[in-house]
């Protein structure tokens, strides 16, 4: 049985950004509520989730995502907003928004999500919605005030900042959280190799 390698594609984020996520949470824990707080240095923006891989196989998703982008440029994006998954019931994860106008980041993500389908362990069946998550909710508690402070939060807007590359990561979990580790770093229009 040949080894595997969690993965995923995602844009890192600049210090700027990081600082704006982490004064939000402060914001958002004063509700109170029952959230498992993402470390502001491990938020990115996932673009596709591959999850395990075989080790023999990250050269040519290495390859294929490198192809994928060779035809996208930078990427201006702002962090904006706030919001929640579901938008109704008990939130489970928490989270603020990124906005792109000109629809790049959507044609960015569709074709790394085509060119790497094939490494995916399964297709991803809801529609790409970019956010960055700041928790997860294990619980009831404090909902209420959550989603009050998420309402006042939902027209907030953050640093904006140029997305230049994509990095391919190898996630482990452990009993601490996860460990991200950057398995290649691909500049957005370089299609060589």
């Amino acid at each position: 049985m040949s080894e595997t390698v969690r993965t995923f594609i995602a844009i890192e984020l600049p210090e700027e950004v990081r600082a704006y996520l982490a004064d939000s949470q402060e914001r958002l824990r004063r509700a109170g509520g029952d959230v498992k707080w993402t470390r502001p240095d491990l938020i990115h923006l996932t673009l596709v989730f591959l999850g395990e891989v075989p080790t023999e196989a990250l050269a040519d998703l290495e390859k294929s995502v490198r192809e994928a982008v060779a035809g996208h440029a930078a990427i201006a994006l702002r962090a904006t907003g706030a919001g929640r998954f579901p938008p109704k019931g008990l939130p489970r994860v928490i989270w603020i928004g990124l906005e792109e106008t000109t629809g790049r980041l959507l044609a960015l993500q569709k074709a790394l999500a085509d060119a790497t389908a094939a490494f995916a362990e399964k297709a991803e069946d809801r529609a790409y919605q970019a956010h960055l998550t700041l928790g997860r909710v294990r619980g009831p508690k404090g909902a209420r005030d959550l989603e009050g402070i998420l309402d006042s939060m939902s027209g907030q807007t953050g640093p904006t900042f140029e997305a230049r590359e994509v990095t391919i990561f190898k996630s482990a979990l452990g009993p601490q959280g996860p460990t991200y580790t950057p398995l290649a770093k691909i500049t957005l229009g370089d299609g060589g190799s």
